[in-house]
């Protein structure tokens, strides 16, 4: 079981104590129980173990005996007594972006709410307003926050499938005549959300294996199973389809169940042009059925006359054509990222200090990262003043003199003020080697000042990289009204970086924009905005997104070296030095 599964079970009991109205503190433990899982770089079960559990901060015996019931039997009482204390559709209410389980409580006590229709209806007819701290902006949030809903009825982010992917692979690798396992469909492409995980299976029984698979522990339900196909639901509810398959057959099954359906139709169409070649799951065939190419997917490729294509762009949008004209550009690679350029330390809100943060990001191997953090508007985040960020200078300097082949960089994420001034001097920006700018406050402005009000931040010489540019929080919130295409245009004429926020709770720039801004000529920043070490990790999600909007390393300015980054940072200066004049 991995740790996102427990985590999410506690966070369940968490929304469930609350709704029921109980203690603060026992809610606060059971959410920062969820805050250290998240931070831990090694598996529950093997510190379950190695008796080790109770080594993990915010995690008492109480909670220990929860995490061990749970992770040893798929089950927990405590949790559905609780299941049956409250009705469960109240929180399928709390799904919805910024209604929090007590709002979810007072709207079902005031109104007898149920279901997402419902609330809906109420929300459109202004009934909300009636209830205790509920006023016209709430309302506008929840339908907001529906809207979002709605949009992803179903359907996870593909960062939160492949975390539970990860998890049934290392399972069906460990399981006997398994060859291999990978995942398929349209989370091995990235998109943005999924409706469930495809996994495929090379063995020498097939069926027998297909057999296995349905035995599995993390099975809550065995939806389908016949021969060289299972279907399950886990037990967070997503689906699972396997197909198993010899080994001389993989590759052919494995691009046949990657690509879109856009993309598959036009390979066979290219197939059939090419003298009547066949291509499906079982490999690629003449018409005396002679199998020419199977085994892998570079030979199945070959086979049509197309070079190998990176699965994240197989979505029926040139690439076919352009793979029949030869090797196709690199995309990038997480392993490509020379550095991080947001980053935070215990100087705001991050968790850790800066030695520690700069020693995570060498273990990842960068051999730089910018401490990019807040700014004094910001009191939430603990920003710093001009004062704070002179004293943070001396930590840095020492953590830079006690590493070798690493740099800190001094940075700071500096906040873009409802007005679109930044909140720090410029002679202290100037004084710092990058500067992110990013919008936290203020996220309901209308499109026109929203707009304004960064291409404000673009147009200052110090601001170098413009963060999470929409602003959008998966778990809370959409996107502000920010006009991205007028963003992308004015980024391009300022030499303005955007960021491609790798937090799997942001996805931000998305694929679509990442790629409109490639194609304007304006960088892009493959970012962890890590706040504690193993955040370090989300490059995976980022890099994905990249390689979606078909980013090489050249596109990407953490691509590049150090001195690549400031020298970025001054071109940019002087452009808009040039621009002013």
């Amino acid at each position: 079981m991995k740790n996102v599964e427990v985590a999410a079970m506690l966070n369940r009991i968490a929304d469930l104590l609350e709704i029921k109205g109980e203690n603060f503190f026992k809610i606060r433990a059971y959410r920062e129980a969820v805050r250290q899982l998240d931070n831990l770089t090694t598996e529950v079960e093997a510190m379950i173990r190695g008796g080790r559990l109770r080594d993990v901060p915010g995690i008492g015996e109480a909670i220990e005996k929860k995490i061990v019931e749970y992770v040893t039997t798929g089950r927990l009482a405590f949790l559905e007594k609780l299941e049956v204390d409250v009705p469960p559709a109240l929180l399928e209410l709390t799904r919805v972006p910024g209604l929090g389980p007590r709002t979810a409580k007072d709207i079902y006590d005031g109104l007898g709410i149920l279901t997402l229709d419902a609330l809906e209806e109420v929300a459109r007819a202004h009934r909300l307003q009636g209830l205790p701290g509920i006023k016209a902006r709430t309302e506008e949030n929840i339908l907001k926050g529906l809207a979002m809903v709605k949009r992803t009825q179903g359907r996870v982010y593909f960062p939160q499938a492949w975390m539970l992917a990860d998890s049934l692979l290392a399972t069906l690798r460990e399981l006997e005549g398994v060859q291999r396992a990978e995942v398929a469909g349209s989370l091995r492409r990235a998109r943005e959300t999924v409706g469930d995980i495809d996994l495929l299976v090379a063995a020498a029984d097939p069926v027998t294996m297909c057999a296995a698979f349905a035995r599995l522990p993390q099975a809550a339900e065995v939806i389908a199973q016949g021969g060289t196909r299972t279907s399950l639901r886990l037990r967070s509810g997503m689906q699972v389809d396997l197909r198993a398959v010899t080994p001389d057959q993989f590759g052919a099954a494995w691009q046949y169940f990657t690509g879109s359906q856009a993309h598959n139709v036009q390979l066979r169409s290219r197939s059939e042009r090419m003298g009547r070649l066949k291509i499906n799951e079982y490999g690629v065939f003449r018409e005396d059925g002679t199998r020419l190419a199977g085994e892998t997917e570079e030979e199945v490729y070959a086979a049509v006359g197309c070079a190998w294509i990176p699965p994240e762009i197989r979505e029926g949008m040139g690439e076919i054509d352009a793979a029949a004209g030869g090797p196709l550009p690199a995309l990038l690679q997480a392993g490509d990222l020379e550095g991080e350029l947001h980053a935070h330390s215990r100087w705001s809100d991050g968790r850790s200090d800066v030695a520690t943060m700069a020693s995570a990001a060498q273990g990842r191997g960068y051999r730089y990262m910018a401490l990019t953090d807040h700014t004094q508007s910001l009191t939430i985040a603990n920003g710093l003043t001009p004062e704070r960020f002179a004293a943070r200078a001396a930590e840095i300097a020492s953590v830079n003199q006690a590493m070798s082949g690493f740099r800190v960089l001094s940075g700071a994420e500096v906040d873009i003020l409802p007005d679109g001034s930044l909140d720090l001097p410029d002679e202290v920006l100037a004084s710092l080697e990058v500067v992110v700018a990013s919008v936290h406050t203020a996220l309901d402005q209308p499109p026109e000042v929203m707009t304004e009000r960064v291409l404000r931040a673009l147009r200052s010489p110090h601001v170098d990289v413009l963060g999470h540019p929409t602003c959008r929080r998966l778990d809370r919130r959409g996107e502000t009204s920010v006009d991205m295409e007028v963003v992308i245009a004015e980024a391009a004429r300022t030499g303005t970086a955007l960021e491609i926020n790798s937090s799997p709770m942001r996805l931000d720039l998305n694929d679509f924009w990442a790629r409109r801004a490639r194609d304007a000529g304006v960088m892009l920043a493959v970012d962890c905005d890590a706040h504690y070490p193993a955040e370090f990790d989300y490059p995976r999600w980022g890099s994905a997104i990249a390689r979606r909007a078909g980013l090489t390393p050249a596109h990407v300015l953490n691509a590049r070296d150090a001195e690549g980054v400031l020298e970025h940072c001054r071109a940019k200066a002087a452009r808009v030095a040039r621009i002013s004049r």
